[in-house]
């Protein structure tokens, strides 16, 4: 299996290469040239993770891991997940017509969807380096979630250096989020946090991009990219949703019949794998739930790409401004068109936004959906769901809000929300909800943690590139092997010109003999002279009426176009509307908090916890100090 660039200007790689290339040297992202097929019944007849992960990653990988290779790894991830299991599925009954139930990802040593793709990303990341006797820095953008997750994998492991960098503003990361990353004491974990960041992890990660893209910088310390615009964290994710297909339809009269996922959206990551998934042969639709930032909605329902200022939201791990892995999908809806995608990145680049043609929208609706949810409906299902038993965490409650908000599926189809994290990763957020917690809402790994040492870096965002760039080379220069090289190529002219010329001729679909001019010249001859002979005579009356019919359908598309042009016009107005009230509720949360801190502080200074009373700190009073008899200027006193 060969990987290709979704923008072509970079040669196809196999997958070892991908994976420690991270992404090809023209800024697109890496695809697989062809998604292989798999036989649903077979896959169905797996009891195991591992057989499943064998049958449906094994192609993908075969040039760097055999079937056996797959299997050791899959045994790896399952060890690390609690009683064995990757996923569990559990019923929560009818929501919006239909028959709702929830797969729980969080069963891993961080409580969150990000250990089974991260644990195997970078168990196959140990054993390339292994098999090269090399060593890497390994980087990763988090907003709490994969950073944890990566913190905890390369912990175990002796060839990788782990630099998780995250944005540190109040709001952007829970404290259980943080402690998974800063409690580590092996050396080898190196946590960022990074102050200053009005659009959260898009600003890290937009200087992160710019490290990598130092070529000479990155072959020379070995940095591999962590996040998912890595190829293999995206594949990892494939095997579960065969998984849990097969739980959900377990039933022989029930295999091949459809399932509708809804999942947290925040980078596309989950999405784009559930794509693959259903191009493989699973019945599947996606919904993408997302949060007021509404990144994939903007592509799915309106078909348009454009940046915004980020939202501070309380589902904060999908606080994203751009879904970066949705450029994948667009390259399928493309008909793996690298032209067509390049060409729309380029005016997304340089103009911040960019609409989708026709066609290509169509096929992304096939595939997907979207809902937008606020914070209003979120907290909403928090406790509508706790009084029936179940705890989500706030990604878990948007994917459980778009069940019922799903459109164009019939109401048979059976509706799977994924749930992302366990909610004792987000207290505050389940306290606001929840103020009587429920046992659900705490877990003894998040209370373990509870009172450790952080150990972590702090800089701003202005400074984050200069001190990212002197520590890793200065602990690429401590370690030992060296660090691993991957030469990222871009085609040579010639070639490029050679796929642009196979593209057009694929896209246009004309045969050799249509390059003759004399045929096309008499082909033209035949078709007039057929269209003379076919016609009928004018006739006034069917004249008229065929005008008037076709005035009528003018009318009509005219009428739907302004329709749809409303609706957008509306959907977006709703959508401002979502985040400025996000904006505004996010606001007040933080100075509830920051006033909360303050009282804390104080209270545990020993001073008073309103400032205005007599005994006040002298720097919490603003009237004159009081007058105080017992320091009177007396000057005939005698000291004795």
């Amino acid at each position: 299996m060969l990987y290709a660039s979704t923008r072509g200007g970079a040669p196809a790689v196999p997958f070892a290469d991908a994976l420690l290339a991270g992404a090809p040297a023209d800024g697109g992202a890496y695809v697989p040239t062809r998604v292989p097929t798999v036989d649903l019944g077979r896959v169905m007849d797996f009891a195991s993770f591992e057989d499943v992960c064998v049958e449906v990653l094994s192609p993908f990988v075969d040039d760097a891991f055999d079937r056996e290779d797959v299997r050791a790894i899959a045994r790896e991830v399952v060890s690390r997940h609690e009683s064995g299991e990757v996923c569990n599925v559990r019923r929560l009954g009818r929501r919006g017509g239909r028959e709702a139930r929830v797969a729980e990802l969080f069963r891993g040593p961080t409580l969150s969807a990000e250990d089974a793709s991260m644990q195997m990303t970078m168990r196959m990341l140990d054993r390339v380096l292994a098999r090269k006797n090399k060593r890497a820095n390994v980087v990763c953008c988090s907003t709490g979630e994969a950073g944890g997750a990566l913190a905890s994998v390369a912990a175990e492991m002796t060839r990788v250096d782990a630099w998780i960098a995250y944005p540190g503003d109040d709001g952007d990361v829970s404290e259980p989020q943080e402690r998974e990353m800063t409690c580590h004491v092996e050396d080898n974990v190196h946590p960022i946090k990074v102050f200053e960041c009005p659009d959260g992890v898009s600003d890290v990660d937009a200087v992160v991009s710019d490290v990598f893209a130092d070529e000479q910088f990155r072959m020379a310390h070995g940095l591999v990219s962590a996040n998912s615009s890595n190829i293999a964290r995206v594949l990892s994710y494939v095997p579960i949703f065969f998984y849990i297909y097969a739980r959900v339809r377990s039933r022989e009269q029930d295999r091949g019949k459809p399932v509708v996922f809804t999942v947290p959206s925040s980078t596309f990551a989950l999405e784009f794998a559930g794509s693959l998934a259903r191009m493989m042969g699973l019945p599947i639709t996606i919904v993408a739930a997302c949060n007021a930032n509404g990144a994939a909605h903007r592509v799915i329902s309106m078909g348009e790409l454009y940046k915004t200022d980020m939202v501070h939201t309380s589902s904060s791990a999908l606080d994203v401004v751009v879904a970066e892995n949705v450029w994948r999908s667009l390259y399928y809806a493309a008909g793996s068109n690298p032209m067509i995608l390049s060409e729309l990145q380029d005016d997304f680049d340089e103009d911040g936004e960019v609409a989708l043609p026709p066609k290509m929208a169509r096929e992304l609706n096939t595939v997907f959906k979207s809902a937008l949810i606020d914070d209003d409906l979120l907290f909403s299902v928090i406790q509508h769901e706790e009084r029936l038993g179940f705890v989500p965490c706030p990604q878990t409650a948007l994917a459980i809000a778009a069940i019922e908000m799903i459109r164009d599926v019939p109401e048979d189809v059976p509706a799977v929300a994924l749930a992302v994290s366990h909610p004792s990763k987000f207290p505050d957020v389940i306290r606001r909800a929840v103020p009587q917690l429920s046992n659900g809402a705490s877990h003894p790994t998040v209370e373990a943690m509870t009172g450790l040492f952080h150990r972590r870096r702090t800089c701003t965002l202005e400074e984050f590139e200069r001190s990212l760039r002197r520590d890793i080379a200065a602990v690429t220069a401590m370690r030992t092997p060296e660090p691993v090289r991957v030469e990222r190529l871009l085609l040579e002219r010639e070639d490029y010109e050679r796929l642009y010329a196979s593209v057009l001729r694929k896209t246009t679909k004309r045969g050799k003999f249509l390059d003759n001019p004399f045929v096309n010249v008499f082909l033209a001859l035949m078709i007039s002279f057929w269209a003379t002979a076919t016609t009928p005579p004018r006739d006034a009356s069917r004249s008229r009426e065929r005008d008037a019919q076709k005035a009528e359908a003018k009318a009509k598309r005219d009428k739907e176009r302004v329709r749809v042009r409303e609706a957008r016009a509306l959907e977006k107005q709703r959508a401002r509307e979502i985040s400025a009230r996000a904006k505004a509720d996010a606001r007040f949360a933080r100075e509830m908090a920051r006033a909360a801190r303050a009282e804390e502080k104080r209270a545990r200074a020993g001073a008073p916890t309103k400032p205005h009373v007599m005994h006040a700190y002298a720097r919490d009073r603003d009237d004159a100090r009081p007058p105080n008899e017992h320091f009177a200027h007396e000057p005939n006193r005698k000291l004795r």
